[in-house]
């Protein structure tokens, strides 16, 4: 990885992504499926950076977003889908700031 990448990774954020997934609202088993179809679809595309939004927990809602899908997120960190991902807050809500690795 160039160093020039590698400063883009850590000066990027919210507002410096090209798409949005947003979760807010769907359950741990829905998002985390919505998730996976993001980074399959990816896989074949050119690299691009993503927001994912997991919307507000809510009293006697679902069952907060942000650890599952960290999870699956570093998971695909390892298996070379992803190659940078960091925590975020921003207007939507907590979320993801991620960069896929595609195929150029």
């Amino acid at each position: 990885m160039d160093e020039e990448r590698l400063l883009d990774g850590l000066i990027a954020g919210p507002d410096d992504a090209e798409y949005h997934l947003d979760l807010g609202g769907l359950d741990v088993p829905h998002a985390t499926e919505s998730v996976r179809q993001m980074l399959e679809r990816n896989r074949f595309r050119a690299p691009r950076t993503i927001l994912v939004t997991l919307g507000d927990p809510f009293p006697g809602g679902p069952q907060n977003l942000f650890q599952p899908i960290g999870r699956q997120l570093l998971e695909a960190r390892r298996a070379g889908i992803v190659d940078g991902i960091k925590p975020i807050t921003s207007d939507h809500g907590p979320g993801y700031w991620i960069r896929t690795v595609g195929s150029e």
